[in-house]
């Protein structure tokens, strides 16, 4: 076509130094001889620069420091040509440089090139890159890839270089694509402790985006309510409400783990985070048991016996009444 044939002749003729009328000095100090006009065609950037009345609008060398060399090179054989070739190596630069230049055509060609090659190696990755230089839709690509891949979010690269809102902005989503919330809470964790000096802190706002009431009641009792980012939360609460609304749910008794020593007839209190067993049929056997850790332990016996007495704690002192 002519267009094609147009460019290679345009081409050919900066190649063998035609009638160029500036020289591009490169960060490794080696030169390009273009033409002006075809710089201020291709870039906004350069056609401020040349009719701006600054210096650099006379001057026959400008000296350029905005990326690599290897990349200035790239973009102007583009500007010649219409050609460049991406690469998951050089597509990051190639974008940077566009973007300084003002060049939002290829800017947009090589978007298309990012969302082309999504993938769980570097969907988080393309996602922050996307939003730095404001690619809309690569950066709605990437979010819908990783709400869809969260289930396997043990297998996407850097995902705990993900940011406090970015983190929270995916939980909250309710396309999150996860088998139960058991996942989604594996994964908060999962990215707590990657910087757990920062992050505890921050578990306290993530948390409450969970949604504990669909996760299993198996990791409710052995995990979630054990955890010690989560009792050290005020999130404890919303936890310990989806283990009750469960087991109204399920209107059935459910073995937990077994008492030490049997009793009969014991008298059972509750103060702070443990509960208390002790007395009652021939015993001054004292048992705790602590829900966080999901174990009994046997703690001081009573002075005598009580059975048939009633128990309550007020303050951190436990009183025994009635009985005999």
């Amino acid at each position: 076509s002519h267009l094609k044939a147009f460019m290679t002749s345009l081409h050919k003729l900066q190649e063998n130094e035609v009638m160029t009328d500036v020289t591009l000095i490169l960060p490794d100090q080696s030169a390009i001889q273009c033409h002006k006009v075809v710089l201020m065609a291709a870039s906004p950037f350069f056609e401020t620069m040349f009719q701006s009345g600054l210096k650099e609008a006379v001057e026959q060398d400008i000296k350029l420091d905005f990326a690599d060399s290897g990349t200035i090179r790239s973009l102007v054989k583009f500007f010649y040509t219409g050609d460049i070739k991406l690469t998951a190596e050089n597509i990051k630069a190639i974008v940077a440089g566009s973007e300084f230049l003002y060049c939002q055509h290829l800017k947009a060609h090589c978007e298309e090139f990012l969302m082309g090659n999504v993938g769980l190696s570097n969907c988080i990755d393309y996602y922050q890159f996307g939003k730095v230089f404001n690619l809309e839709m690569l950066i709605k690509t990437t979010f819908d890839f990783i709400l869809s891949k969260f289930g396997e979010f043990m297998e996407i690269s850097n995902f705990d270089k993900l940011t406090e809102d970015e983190l929270a902005e995916i939980v909250s989503r309710d396309r999150l694509n996860a088998e139960n919330e058991d996942v989604v809470f594996e994964a908060v964790v999962h990215w707590v402790n990657a910087d757990p000096d920062v992050r505890e802190e921050v578990f306290s706002r993530i948390a409450p985006l969970i949604r504990f009431p669909f996760c299993t009641q198996t990791m409710l009792t052995d995990k979630i309510c054990c955890s010690s980012l989560v009792l050290k939360s005020e999130c404890i609460q919303l936890a310990q409400e989806a283990v009750w609304s469960q087991f109204h749910l399920n209107c059935e008794w459910k073995s937990e783990q077994e008492m030490l020593q049997a009793e009969k007839n014991p008298l059972i209190v509750q103060l702070a985070d443990k509960v208390y067993a002790f007395g009652g049929w021939e015993t001054r056997v004292t048992q705790e048991f602590d829900p966080a850790l999901n174990e009994w332990r046997m703690r001081s016996r009573m002075p005598g016996g009580c059975c048939y007495g009633s128990a309550v704690a007020l303050g951190d002192k436990i009183y025994v009444v009635g009985g005999y």
